[in-house]
């Protein structure tokens, strides 16, 4: 066999210098990616605009501490027809500052006048006596910045309070049962969908964890998804929910609104190798046809120096090294680096975790019922975060994801058991691109788009 041509020495060096150039641009933008290649384990977790609110709301709190009269006056509190019951599940931790404190605090910064009125804002403290086991609760309940403050103790029914006392006292207890842990958490939730049901009449009820940042801007943004969600399911093609029939374009009706996910819900599903995502499969795909190409057209090309470029050793480096390692590289360096999420409003089957959603009040109650079985019922009670996807699936509802996630989750030391290293992979790349700047723009243009150019100017005279 001849040995490989200069031709075929130019095509590898070219390709060698491509694949040097990619992988530089690679490890310098795509290292956050927890599916990419290119993840820095030391760098992938770094909080850009995290660190950026983090500091917003630890101004505001300092604020509070130091003037909370004229701080309460100028957040305000929410109006008699609000359009959202946005409510926190907080639980106790071994921390100086605790999550929930910054997590309101990122909630309300920045907070328009009239997204704070379309607004309801409620802390449910889910320790059986929040008082001695959560160290924000005398703090938060004293500060006066929220529209109510929920615990078991004082919201109960006398006649159950003492028997639903004791069952989650011993739940809360029973830290090294995974099962007791998830009776609570459960419960917990289907306790504060009930509370919103129960004590409002808003439209969508948002369930936070405590451990979360709240981009600049999200009460808008969010109530603009929300009217977009609403247009999408007047759809005359969608049909009535049935049950198992929520592919995305069918149902014309909802669950819930997604503001939270993490990159490691939607990668390309396959992993890294070559076998993986069916690589091999769409290199010969490729390989093929274009060998073919380049044969045919160093047939028949009329120029002799043309053929002379493209002989075997050419296609073979091609077809037989290029392509394959081009499509490699493309799903290897991870579909939210290259692909990412288009903006905008759209049905997802996928997502994780119960950080931030946003419930369609039609089927709250419901789901509050639903979950509120699986707490009590025999056996293992599931998981929280997946229980509503299987709610969703019985009633045929669509399941909604609104991008960019205008929510972080910062949590690393948890109260349910999860590990530093697993808290600290639920996470949003995305959420750390979003510019301060850009940011403030957006939230003016988004209040004068949902209530009106008066509400964009009073904020522009109070910055």
């Amino acid at each position: 066999m001849n040995l490989p041509s200069l031709a075929a020495f130019r095509v590898l060096t070219l390709l060698t210098v491509i694949v040097v150039l990619y992988s530089l641009y690679g490890y310098f933008h795509f290292y956050r990616d927890p599916l990419s290649i290119f993840f820095s384990e030391e760098h992938g977790f770094d909080p850009i605009y995290s660190t950026t609110r983090q500091a917003e709301a630890s101004a505001l709190l300092d604020s509070l501490e130091a003037n909370p009269d004229a701080v309460r006056s100028r957040l305000g509190k929410a109006g008699p027809n609000p359009q959202l019951c946005a409510i926190f599940l907080t639980a106790g931790r071994k921390m100086e500052r605790h999550y929930v404190e910054t997590a309101v605090a990122s909630f309300l910064v920045n907070m328009s006048h009239v997204e704070r009125q379309a607004v309801t804002l409620k802390l449910f403290f889910v320790d059986p006596d929040p008082e001695t086991q959560h160290q924000s609760f005398a703090r938060l309940a004293t500060a006066d910045i929220a529209d109510g403050i929920v615990t078991y103790n004082t919201s109960l029914p006398d006649r159950d309070k003492e028997t639903e006392l004791a069952l989650l006292t011993s739940w809360h207890h029973d830290r090294k049962d995974g099962t007791e842990i998830d009776r609570k958490m459960i419960h917990d939730y289907a306790y504060a969908l009930s509370h919103c049901v129960q004590t409002t009449d808003a439209p969508y009820i948002a369930l936070f964890e405590d451990d979360i940042l709240l981009a600049d801007g999200w009460a808008a943004r969010t109530l603009k998804n929300l009217r977009t969600l609403e247009a999408m399911m007047q759809d005359p093609k969608r049909h009535e929910p049935a049950r198992g029939q929520v592919e995305p374009g069918g149902p014309n009706s909802w669950l819930y609104l997604r503001m939270f996910n993490q990159e490691r819900s939607f990668g390309w599903g396959g992993g890294t190798g070559f076998m993986s995502n069916n690589v091999h499969i769409i290199s010969l795909a490729i390989s093929i046809p274009l060998a073919a190409i380049l044969l045919l057209v160093r047939k028949t090309a009329l120029s002799r120096h043309i053929a002379r470029h493209i002989d075997g050793w050419v296609i073979l480096v091609v077809c037989g090294i290029q392509v394959p390692l081009f499509v490699w590289l493309f799903y290897a360096s991870g579909k939210a680096s290259l692909v990412g999420s288009r903006p905008g409003v759209y049905e997802e089957w996928f997502g994780c975790c119960n950080q931030a959603l946003v419930y369609n009040r039609q089927y709250a109650q419901g789901l509050s019922d639903f979950l509120m079985d699986a707490a009590h019922g025999p056996g293992k009670p599931g998981r929280i975060d997946m229980i509503p996807r299987d709610f969703a699936w019985q009633h045929g509802l669509a399941r909604i994801s609104a991008y960019p996630m205008l929510v972080q989750h910062a949590g690393r030391i948890s109260a349910t058991g999860t590990t530093l290293s697993e808290a600290t992979k639920v996470w949003s790349m995305a959420f750390e691109d979003f510019k301060p700047v850009t940011l403030a723009r957006d939230h003016i243009r988004n209040v004068k788009e949902i209530f009106g150019p008066e509400a964009a100017n009073e904020m522009l005279t109070s910055t």
